[in-house]
């Protein structure tokens, strides 16, 4: 585990963790930032130099989940590879899928990486693959908050009231006005079953427990 002073403000997450909030497996988080049999990883996950750790910090988890909609989309592990390194390279993007910058230049980078991929050479910038992968990469940053060009905080979409910020609580999903883990509220709601009950004992409106239960219900949805 890495020293504190590397965990503030980073996040930490296990990759279950992560692969519960992007809609993925642990086997495809581990694959993707550690690499599988001759395959590298798609970049060195940000405590695993200080330590060789499987945990994930808060910017891997905004960069998985761009991968995993980007793979969903039919992106090869080769053309990401490509973007990621295209970006670094032509763009001087550090972290390409959790950057601003590439909130506007993804399309592109990625049209790069498809048409240097042979299995995507129909793709073309003449057809509709642009718009397509544009729209991917769109839809996997609409809900992000940006301090300057770096990723700082997410709010999902599908949740109202539900920040996800790696300066408060190392990044564990809160309701945002509360400060309250929407996993504590779940939790507690199975026990007891009762939303009043949870609402008198946090002191907040019926409302935002609902909002709590309804996004740790989506997390769990295939």
């Amino acid at each position: 585990m890495p020293l504190d002073i590397n965990i503030l403000g980073e996040g930490v997450y296990t990759p279950r963790e992560v692969a519960r909030l992007i809609g993925s497996t642990p086997q495809d988080v581990l694959r993707w930032t550690r690499g599988s049999g001759p395959n590298p990883p798609l970049w060195n996950a940000y405590y695993q130099p200080l330590d060789d750790t499987t945990e994930l910090s808060f910017l891997d988890l905004i960069e998985l989940r761009v991968v995993k909609a980007l793979r969903a989309a039919g992106l090869s592990m080769q053309s990401i590879r490509f973007a990621i390194n295209l970006a670094k390279e032509r763009y001087g993007i550090s972290r390409p899928l959790s950057t601003a910058g590439f909130r506007t230049d993804g399309a592109e980078i990625l049209i790069d990486a498809i048409e240097n991929d042979g299995e995507y050479l129909s793709l073309s910038k003449k057809n509709p693959g642009q718009k397509v992968f544009s729209k991917v990469v769109g839809q996997s940053l609409v809900d992000l908050e940006y301090d300057g060009d770096q990723v700082a905080r997410w709010r999902p979409g599908f949740a109202s009231g539900v920040v996800v910020d790696p300066k408060r609580y190392f990044g564990d999903p809160l309701l945002d006005d509360f400060g309250i883990s929407t996993k504590v509220i779940s939790d507690e709601f199975e026990l007891t079953g009762s939303v009043q009950k949870l609402s008198d004992l946090y002191e907040i409106p019926e409302k935002a427990v609902r909002n709590a239960i309804n996004f740790e219900e989506a997390l769990e949805k295939p």
